[in-house]
């Protein structure tokens, strides 16, 4: 793949996806990079086309690739410049539209979806970031379209999108020294932490007189099922037990009101940390001074962040569902809230058992394959 003829296209260039983009610039740094910010996903999902128009029509003699992620419409983008018609075009899902979970299913914008089997069809190669996202996005394609008036889903268009689709991982790269910094003891007021655990500079993670650390990096959106986590964390802190929270993850003005209502609650002394990290390395260095991530997502096609807390030495505790079983053994996965407290109730009792188990886990399973190192080939191929 050379550079110079590669056209990387992102129209929402920000969380993952930006992370992304930044490991495509590692392998092809002299590709032509199309990307627009991570403002109102919406609009740009719509609308994106027409803000790259002058750019495209400017360099597409030179292109002989596109690869370009399923946010924006392949379609329009082969219909404003005809020139890409016959050029190779791959598509790469971070998630699907067609199995998003909407509070209200009056909310589903029909268009996004459509776009997408659009887009599938137009491109020559798919690409998945899971098999869950892949097996989701074509079990739901028929009923899909057959929401058309009139109209009734051909078999062969599963059949032509499936032929032409494969699962490639979301690469994932952390620093060893985020790893290796498990073994110190904790500083005085790391990252921010509004409230530090008592003694917190002379007690590692080791050592058993300390709360138990949770950290929830998440979107603060309905999607990742807050109120359920809060529920946990609630009952546990009713019940007596000793724990430090961090809920990390991009927050939004219009963040659901269980996020505000927790914090009441919580606050001071059950909370290490509330609110987005925007620095990397300091997001990395707080994640590798917790115990265990928890999820109660109810959308999670992937879980970039899950995965890099876990290979920064946290437990994972995620429900049985999406993407999660086929990346974590069974013992991380809980069927109901039940489950998830009683795991936590004996993490709490013993905080140093979250580090056994990982150790556990990580030296049994192969996460090598979702490492950067190990798939960077593959997308040069």
């Amino acid at each position: 793949m050379v550079g110079e003829h590669v056209l990387v296209v992102e129209y929402f260039c920000g969380g993952s996806h930006a992370q992304f983009v930044d490991y495509l610039r590692q392998i092809i740094p002299d590709a032509h990079y199309l990307c627009l910010d991570d403002k109102k996903w919406h609009w740009k999902s719509r609308c994106g086309t027409i803000q790259v128009y002058e750019q495209l029509r400017e360099i597409s003699p030179q292109i002989k690739t596109i690869f370009m992620t399923s946010v924006g419409s392949l379609p329009e983008l082969i219909g404003i410049c005809p020139a890409i018609v016959t050029i190779e075009k791959l598509l790469y899902f971070h998630e699907n539209q067609l199995v998003y979970p909407y509070q209200n299913e009056k909310e589903r914008d029909f268009q996004h979806g459509y776009n997408q089997v659009m887009s599938c069809i137009a491109a020559d190669k798919i690409l998945f970031n899971s098999h869950f996202n892949m097996h989701s996005f074509m079990q739901a394609i028929p009923s899909f379209l057959n929401r058309i008036p009139g109209f009734k889903c051909p078999k062969r268009i599963v059949g032509e999108i499936q032929a032409k689709s494969r699962v490639l991982y979301f690469p994932v790269e952390i620093p060893i020294s985020y790893l290796a910094s498990r073994d110190l003891g904790c500083k005085d007021r790391p990252l921010g932490c509004k409230d530090r655990p008592l003694g917190c500079k002379d007690r590692p993670l080791g050592c058993k007189d300390r709360p138990l650390k949770i950290v929830w990096p998440h979107r603060w959106e309905h999607d990742k099922n807050p109120t359920e986590f809060f529920d946990v964390l609630l009952q546990l802190a009713h019940e007596g037990y000793r724990f430090k929270v961090s809920v990390l993850g991009k927050t939004f003005t219009d963040a659901p009101a269980c996020f505000e209502e927790a914090y009441k609650e919580l606050f001071p002394e059950f909370i290490c940390y509330w609110g987005m990290i925007e620095s990397r390395e300091s997001y990395l260095q707080h994640v590798s001074e917790c115990d265990v991530v928890v999820s109660t997502a109810l959308h999670e096609f992937y879980g970039v962040s899950v995965l890099e807390a876990f290979l920064c030495g946290c437990y994972p505790l995620c429900p049985n569902r999406l993407s999660y079983p086929e990346i974590y053994p069974k013992d991380c996965l809980y069927n109901t809230n039940a489950q998830l407290i009683k795991a936590l109730r004996q993490f709490c009792k013993h905080p140093s058992l979250c580090h056994n188990k990982w150790s556990k886990i990580q030296t049994q399973s192969t996460f090598t394959q979702y490492s950067w190192d190990f798939l960077k080939t593959k997308y040069l191929d």
